[in-house]
């Protein structure tokens, strides 16, 4: 995986991948990106938002700096790469990262999801809206309407509601619009800086960056000293570290230099309703039948533009791709 391989056009990188270790590279990218939902929100219930991004970094960052090491890739970057570094580190793992924590506190988990998964039709739109950018298809501005309908549908018990639970819900839906927002921008930063370096170099960077900020705030928050350390708060820790991490960086990173970027992206869409099932078999959540709705809207609308920006350009290389997020949203 080596960012200085040759790349090879998309249907022979696709053809020389073994099916099996493709196969399974999606299950894991679908399964273990969908479930940090799930971890997030049990993290959250045992401990501070700062202090799970806190720890959840700090423990990534030792763990791709051993994978660099072990690896033979050297962790050497070049002074003016490291202030992108951080910007896009801190948009993603730092106020992306605890703002959905905060967010899941307050609402389910599946719904959080879903709300999170209407970050590429932000990227997008931010896209088309910068000097230079890539404009929408009209195929893409349906697909932002649609995103845009099926939010309101996700939303609208809440605002039915009105003032007590329904106001701490739409507190939730704005945090989880923010993160996705700080995740887009991240985005699209990571793609205007055009970082030369080897993806899980560059991911090691910003995940460092972003648990100087993590601690910052945990510390100066009280959160550590108001700690109370359980085995469920632990356990998440841990598996939003080694599995929605360093596995899911893993396997994505193989699927995009092997595999066309149409079929990768599919993990946009595929993450959320994974993570709706996850919350309702393990942690007993419910979607009434305007939630359902908004789901079906917004998984929709997220495949409708991620495929009408990535079939532009059908004969790009999949090695060619680069890695710009540093984990998923969540």
């Amino acid at each position: 995986m080596s960012s200085s391989t040759t790349p090879t056009p998309a249907s022979a990188a696709v053809a020389a991948a073994p099916p099996r270790r493709t196969l399974a590279a999606f299950a894991c990218v679908y399964f273990f990106w969908g479930s940090t939902y799930t971890a997030i929100h049990v993290a959250g219930l045992h401990l501070a938002p700062a202090l799970v991004a806190a720890c959840r970094t700090l423990l990534t960052t030792l763990l791709l700096v051993a994978f660099c090491l072990g690896t033979g890739r050297s962790l050497r970057v070049a002074r003016a790469e490291l202030w992108k570094l951080f910007v896009v580190g801190v948009l993603f793992m730092t106020i992306n990262a605890i703002l959905l924590t905060w967010a899941e506190t307050m609402v389910a988990s599946g719904v959080a999801s879903l709300l999170v998964s209407t970050m590429p039709i932000m990227v997008a739109v931010i896209e088309a809206a910068m000097p230079r950018g890539e404009g929408l298809t009209p195929r893409g501005w349906a697909g932002t309407l649609l995103g845009t309908a099926g939010m309101v549908a996700l939303v609208w018990p809440s605002l039915r509601t009105g003032a007590g639970h329904g106001d701490r819900h739409l507190l939730a839906y704005a945090l989880l619009l923010l993160a996705a927002l700080a995740f887009a921008l991240g985005a699209v930063l990571s793609r205007r800086f055009h970082f030369r370096l080897d993806p899980f170099v560059a991911t090691t960077w910003q995940i460092a960056s972003a648990s100087i900020c993590n601690v910052a705030l945990a510390l100066g928050s009280g959160a550590l000293h108001r700690a109370v350390w359980t085995r469920g708060g632990l356990l998440s820790l841990l598996y939003l570290s080694i599995f929605g991490s360093l596995v899911g960086l893993s396997c994505l990173t193989y699927l995009l230099q092997h595999v066309a970027v149409t079929k990768v992206s599919t993990y946009a869409f595929i993450n959320p309703i994974v993570a709706v099932l996850l919350g309702v078999f393990l942690l007993h959540e419910r979607l009434n039948g305007s939630e359902i709705l908004g789901m079906v809207i917004i998984i929709a609308a997220v495949a409708t533009v991620i495929f009408s920006r990535v079939r532009r350009a059908p004969d790009t290389p999949a090695g060619d791709q680069q890695v710009a997020p540093a984990d998923t949203p969540a």
